[in-house]
């Protein structure tokens, strides 16, 4: 089996920190020369820059220009999942949101005795 299952939570986050389906892009993925797109929406397989995965969707409220999210089409799918888990691709999480979840925690540091 290829695949890893991600439980969802049962609300669409407001912002992609908060999402489960973030990761970093992997370090083996070439990017474009001048790119700033270091992370990943796993569900969608899109990159997204450090701005747009902090921006919450509460605050970007404006008509003329509304906020758009790589999932934001997705949700209503994956909510409808059922028990709202999502199958990825068990490689893609392995060298994308592993990694992210490793740079969220502080390193521990051991002190002498």
């Amino acid at each position: 089996m290829n695949k890893h299952k991600i439980e969802l939570p049962d609300y669409i986050p407001d912002s992609c920190v908060r999402c489960p389906l973030l990761g970093i892009v992997p370090a083996t993925v070439e990017k474009p020369r001048y790119s700033k797109e270091t992370f990943l929406c796993i569900g969608t397989a899109e990159a997204m820059t450090a701005a747009m995965t902090k921006t919450k969707v509460s605050e970007k409220n404006d008509p003329k220009h509304p906020f758009k999210r790589p999932c934001d089409g997705q949700w209503e799918i994956w909510l409808a999942l059922p028990r709202r888990i999502l199958e990825v691709n068990r490689a893609l999480y392995r060298d994308s949101r592993l990694p992210y979840m490793a740079t969220q925690y502080p390193e521990i540091k051991f002190h002498k005795k």
